[in-house]
């Protein structure tokens, strides 16, 4: 049951984050599209929420299916996941500059507020 519930709470935060994004979303890093910079609604709280919401529903499938080859694509999806979010960063920092660059200072790569 706590699994299913942190998976379903993970298919929230990405619905929410792509609620959020509206036309500015996109799959992987643009070579030419460049879209506004989504602060407002979930992004308040986390500058990476669908990772985010990735993260939760493998966690939570982890926990309802626990063994071996899933704790390995859990592991290994999650990892993934942060190495894409590090190469959006860099983009983001190029393509913002300076306004990406604040709002790192006030909203933490998963979740929370300074």
């Amino acid at each position: 049951f706590t699994g299913f519930c942190t998976g379903i709470l993970g298919d929230l935060i990405f619905l929410a984050s792509v609620v959020c994004m509206r036309d500015n979303w996109r799959a992987g890093i643009p070579d030419k599209d460049k879209t506004e910079l989504v602060t407002g609604g979930i992004y308040k709280f986390s500058r990476n929420p669908a990772f985010l919401g990735f993260d939760f529903m493998y966690i939570g499938l982890l926990l309802m299916y626990f063994n071996l080859p899933m704790l390995a694509v859990s592991v290994f999806a999650i990892i993934m996941l942060h190495l894409q979010i590090l190469q959006e960063e860099r983009y983001l920092t190029e393509n913002y500059g300076e306004s990406y660059r604040e709002y790192r200072k006030h909203v933490f790569r998963y979740l929370g507020r300074r």
